[in-house]
């Protein structure tokens, strides 16, 4: 599907191009996005030591250029923190003032909170649509995190720009229905009628793709996977703890972590598991590499702090997972994957962190691992819920749908049906 007339679009996002959710998230959409129609600028904020592979960045230029994509990447800044994001809202604002009087973009599309924050600042002044890709309730994650107290000063200043992004926003993308759902009962998003539609943490499929074989669960190797960040609302001491008891109540086997987070926080959380060392290891290996590092493994692990957060998320990893024919073992009501779970059969959710509970979920994994169109069904998952192509067509639509509407004053309605957008004359 190409779009009508070629949206120009600002795409500010507050991760780096050559970081891992860049890698997986950033660089496949809008590559797709502008293989669509639209005319794109993505500005990016670029860690120094990312940055200062210069090998690596020249291919992310190359790859992007390739496309019909213009790169900007800024510096990103992590200490002192306030200050430093403060430096890079105020740098990607400039630039993106900059990009304006070069490219006179018709929409910022605003994706994480602080590329949120640029574009609730950016807009009114440039003259263009804001759309608001939210990745998440921020706010509530760092609550959920134990980052922040609830009602604390930060957790009510963020949760008031939040607001402010949320009643400025022409159009949102929540992450899932469920995330959805929170988003249109607030008063300023169901005054103003504004139109919201679903993207999740979409996967490219072509990349992240099952060959058909199954990993076969011999007597002493269940092997299980988990992938990304460790600590605050990534809850890897339970991880490790659950293991430990589906190691020596249910299977022996072995966990693998995949992680840029630091080695020794690693092993203290899991030693808190009580997982002992011969029993995991842990390694990080570029995004191309994960659909290999996933191929050998029988399933993937999930676990997350509960809280109002954990509504608004799509974790790329559950995505991951089945697409490589992996079911999931997670926590109940992240995202929309409980829902998805239940009428799939592509996992097992962990109800409480109780011994008990762990060696439950562990039997009911071994149950689900013996059934032979398991593998099936969790790609089928992926393609239903995860995939780029649908997901890219439902953001140039409402694309489309912003410009027109503007340029009819009026003349049309929204609805949304199913994620989607559709207009009615």
């Amino acid at each position: 599907m190409k779009s009508v007339a070629a949206p120009k679009v600002l795409y500010i996002v507050y991760w780096g191009a050559a970081e891992p959710l860049g890698q997986s998230l950033v660089l496949p959409a809008v590559r797709r996005l502008a293989a669509l129609g639209a005319e794109l600028t993505l500005v990016t904020f670029e860690k120094p030591a990312d940055a200062a592979n210069r090998d690596e960045m020249t291919r992310i230029r190359r790859l992007l250029q390739q496309s019909g994509v213009r790169w900007v990447p800024l510096r990103y800044h992590k200490r002192p923190k306030w200050p430093a994001t403060a430096v890079d809202v105020t740098h990607g604002w400039m630039r993106a003032i900059l990009e304006r009087m070069r490219n006179r973009p018709e929409i910022i599309h605003a994706r994480t909170f602080i590329g949120g924050l640029i574009g609730l600042a950016l807009a009114p002044v440039i003259g263009a649509k804001l759309v608001y890709h939210n990745e998440g309730f921020y706010p509530d994650e760092q609550v959920d995190g134990g980052v922040w107290r609830a009602n604390s000063m930060p957790h009510r200043l963020a949760k008031f720009l939040e607001q402010r992004m949320y009643a400025r926003a022409d159009g949102i993308i929540a992450m899932s229905r469920r995330g959805k759902q929170v988003i249109e009962c607030l008063p300023a998003v169901a005054r103003n009628r504004t139109p919201v539609i679903v993207v999740p943490s979409c996967v490219d499929l072509e990349r992240f793709r099952w060959n058909g074989s199954r990993a076969v669960v011999a007597r002493d190797s269940l092997r299980l996977i988990y992938i990304g960040s460790v600590g605050a609302r990534y809850l890897l001491d339970k991880i490790g703890r659950f293991a430990a008891v589906v190691f020596r109540d249910v299977l022996p086997g072995h966990l693998r972590i995949l992680t840029k987070a630091d080695g020794e926080l690693v092993r203290s959380m899991l030693a808190a598991g009580g997982l002992s060392a011969e029993q995991w290891s842990v390694g990080s290996v570029p995004h191309a590499a994960m659909p290999e590092q996933l191929a050998g493994q029988h399933a993937g692990l999930f676990f997350l702090a509960q809280g109002l957060s954990e509504h608004g998320c799509s974790p790329t990893k559950i995505g991951e997972y089945w697409a490589m024919g992996l079911p999931v073992i997670t926590t109940p009501n992240v995202s929309d994957t409980d829902q998805i779970i239940a009428h799939r059969r592509v996992g097992v959710i962990v109800h409480e962190h109780t011994d008990a509970a762990y060696r439950r979920a562990g039997h009911a994994l071994l149950s689900l691992l013996n059934d032979p169109e398991l593998p099936e069904r969790c790609r089928q998952a992926a393609e239903a819920h995860y995939a780029l192509e649908p997901a890219c067509q439902r953001q140039m639509e409402l694309y489309d749908h912003l410009l027109s509407r503007s340029a009819t004053s009026h003349k049309r309605e929204w609805r949304i049906e199913n994620g989607g957008l559709r207009i009615e004359d």
